[in-house]
């Protein structure tokens, strides 16, 4: 095994945008497990105890007070290479913007008195909208080629040589990163990009082991509430004011049920090369489990 070639590239990851209704419902889906309704009645108690702009809105457009505001946060906590004013622009259908989007009034203050639902939701609300006015996350990924000289009178394809690629990324700059990162709906932890130690051109390297592991394919993934509300705000179905309404109803009516399904047993063959020597074992999972998931009725398979 020798390193064949070496690529390395400058990458960067901007913020997200500062919240709306539906992705204030989904991020507090995904990081806390709350319903929209939940999500809703919280954020309800925050605006009118004046902690938060008016949480029922599809714009991501901040005010030049807050815009002021978030500069100065992040000058002061952070440093000025932390610091970028940034203006969003909306991507759903048949947005209205009428209202500004979901931020702390006081932008300055990074924490409230009060219970912890309420806390939690207004410290995210808090770092969301700082991290969105923050300086990108500087990234550096890496490509390695390795080649593989296979024994003399082996082949693969016609070819004595084979190759495997190592990727990798090195956190160069924080920046947003400092303060906050966006949930994921579907964690594939599969295809998440490790960190490569240092490499040269040339160099030899030993193999220890080398594992092939047997793997299925997946059905796609069923809705959560977090889920439904983005596919509704894509499909242009409903306003911020009716997500949560529209969810809970259709749950009411017996149309979908919410709930937890334990997956199958499934055994798969892992086989590991080490010393010369492939050994065999079997294994076994749970598939298909799902968690808090909407699965349609007899009821609501008809309507």
């Amino acid at each position: 095994f020798s390193i064949a070639n070496i690529e390395t590239k400058p990458a960067k990851k901007s913020p997200s945008a500062p919240f709306t209704t539906s992705t204030l419902q989904q991020e507090a889906s995904r990081k806390f497990g709350y319903s929209v309704a939940q999500t809703m009645r919280i954020a309800q108690g925050l605006y009118e105890d004046g902690k938060i702009t008016y949480m029922r809105t599809d714009s991501v457009n901040l005010s030049e007070t807050a815009l002021a505001q978030a500069k100065k946060a992040v000058e002061q906590l952070y440093g000025k290479e932390f610091v970028n004013p940034r203006r969003y622009k909306t991507k759903s259908k048949g947005a209205q913007e009428a209202h500004e989007a979901i931020r702390p009034t006081d932008l300055g203050a990074q924490t409230i008195a009060g219970e912890g639902q309420a806390k939690r939701i207004y410290d995210l609300i808090w770092k969301r909208t700082i991290a969105s006015q923050m300086s990108d996350a500087l990234l550096e990924k890496t490509t390695a080629t390795i080649n593989i000289s296979l024994p003399p009178n082996v082949s693969i394809g016609g070819t004595a040589e084979e190759k495997f690629v190592a990727q990798g990324e090195v956190l160069k700059f924080e920046g947003f990163l400092k303060v906050y990162l966006e949930g994921k709906d579907e964690e594939d932890e599969e295809n998440a990009e490790g960190i490569l130690p240092p490499l040269k051109v040339g160099e030899k390297l030993s193999r220890r082991e080398i594992i092939a592991t047997e793997r299925f394919t997946h059905h796609p993934p069923r809705y959560t509430e977090a889920t439904l509300v983005r596919k509704l705000e894509e499909l242009g179905i409903g306003r911020p004011s009716t997500y949560a309404p529209t969810i809970s109803t259709i749950q009411k009516r017996n149309y979908v049920v919410k709930e937890d399904r334990e997956g199958v047993k499934r055994n798969f063959s892992c086989l590991t090369l080490k010393d010369k020597q492939i050994t065999e074992e079997i294994k076994s999972e749970n598939t298909g489990a799902e968690k808090a998931k909407l699965f349609p009725t007899d009821i609501g398979m008809v309507v």
